[in-house]
């Protein structure tokens, strides 16, 4: 009876030794794992953060423009930027989350793939739109060049015919000689002879010579005299004409003369009331055909 208890307590402790060490077994293959299986999540952590890494070089030097498309360029990145660091951050025991992130990795991947695609077919229209730009603008600098070659070329032809057209205005008006004229007295046989007294003046003579002219058409020209006082008062007015320049003025005599191109001699005497003849300086001008000619003066005392 007694060999029987002893050896049923002696196969309880052998099974209990079988079972400690079965519990120590599991739990060293148990660590085993855990140390395999943390190995590998740290290195597919490190590969998920290298294919975040490579996808952030690529945005970021894809994103340096302030356009459009680098805008949602940058804020791609900044998600890209914070899924790796989430990734960074996790423990070992989130290896479950590895395989998430691994998809949606290969989703951005994917979808980096076609935004890039979609970039470089960008890239290449505006390379065309920029060649052309720069064609066009080469074509507007060299229209831009003409133009300013032609308005320089107009301006010098518009000087040359006004230089022309004066020289032509200047050939057509009728020259004439240095002017003659002087203060007339009446006699009692009523012949005049030349005064410088202010009150025995009855009459102003006044000579000049109409020169050669062979471009200005022929025939009558009109000559107009006026004398003025040293107030500018017309002396003995008779008949108020309009110039070329429009401008109208008081002559103190009008004549006709019949020209033909040729030097023509001219003699104006204008009757005066000596009463109304003062001492000092009056000017004799003379216009020819509408256009002022010159002038004289004669002082009287």
């Amino acid at each position: 009876m007694i060999a029987f208890k002893n050896l049923k307590n002696n196969g309880l402790i052998a099974f209990l030794l079988i079972l400690i060490l079965a519990i120590g077994y599991l739990s060293y293959q148990n660590a085993e794992d855990y140390t395999e299986l943390k190995d590998v999540f740290e290195i597919e952590k490190k590969e998920l953060e290298s294919e975040l890494n490579t996808l952030i070089k690529e945005y970021e030097k894809a994103s340096y423009n302030k356009n459009e498309t680098s805008l949602k360029l940058r804020e791609e990145l900044q998600k890209i930027i914070k899924l790796r660091d989430t990734i960074h951050n996790l423990k070992a025991t989130d290896y479950g989350l590895i395989r998430l992130y691994r998809k949606r990795i290969a989703t951005l991947v994917e979808e980096n793939k076609k935004l890039f695609a979609q970039i470089d077919s960008l890239q290449v229209i505006n390379n065309d739109l920029i060649t052309k730009n720069d064609s066009v603008t080469d074509e507007l600098a060299l229209k831009e060049s003409l133009n300013t070659r032609l308005k320089y070329r107009n301006q010098f032809l518009y000087q040359e015919k006004r230089v022309l057209s004066d020289k032509i205005a200047t050939a057509e008006i009728i020259k004439i000689s240095s002017i003659k004229a002087e203060a007339m007295k009446r006699k009692s046989s009523g012949r005049h002879t030349s005064t410088s007294r202010s009150k025995r003046t009855d009459a102003f003579k006044t000579e000049f010579n109409l020169l050669e002219n062979k471009i200005i058409s022929p025939g009558a020209k009109p000559i107009y005299i006026q004398i003025t006082d040293e107030n500018n008062e017309v002396i003995s007015p008779s008949k108020k004409v309009t110039l070329k320049d429009k401008n109208t003025i008081l002559c103190s005599d009008v004549l006709m003369a019949d020209y033909h191109n040729k030097q023509l001699s001219v003699i104006s005497f204008i009757n005066v009331n000596r009463d109304s003849i003062k001492k000092g300086t009056y000017k004799i001008h003379v216009f020819v055909d509408g256009i002022y000619n010159g002038n004289t003066e004669i002082k009287l005392r």
